[in-house]
């Protein structure tokens, strides 16, 4: 999504989940439903060792607990097929506000 898309109200569309680690993942994320954000983390993540460059988002909530949301990537992989090497690589996070529909409203 760049932002053109995020200026017009485009946003992602959900498609499901379609394995058992997307699946885990989405009942990690969904412990934050309810919960009230008391601060935000946001920028780049210390590299750790020959990993490629990336951002990330830790969100704080006022009952003491964290969600950080990291970049995760097949970079290492792709470099052994190819003439490159992880930290030739760069991820980032997106955000963009929209108005948008809760899941099953």
């Amino acid at each position: 999504m760049d932002s053109q898309h995020a200026s017009s109200g485009e946003h992602p569309k959900i498609i499901g989940t379609s394995s058992e680690t997307t699946e885990h993942k989405l009942q990690t994320v969904l412990e934050a439903v309810g919960k009230t954000v008391a601060a935000i983390e946001y920028g780049e993540v210390e590299s750790r060792g020959g990993t490629h460059a990336a951002e990330a988002v830790v969100l704080h909530f006022t009952d003491g607990t964290a969600l950080s949301i990291e970049i995760g990537s097949n970079a290492r992989d792709l470099s052994a097929a190819r003439d490159l090497t992880p930290p030739d690589v760069h991820t980032d996070l997106m955000p963009f506000w929209t108005h948008r529909a809760r899941p099953h409203d």
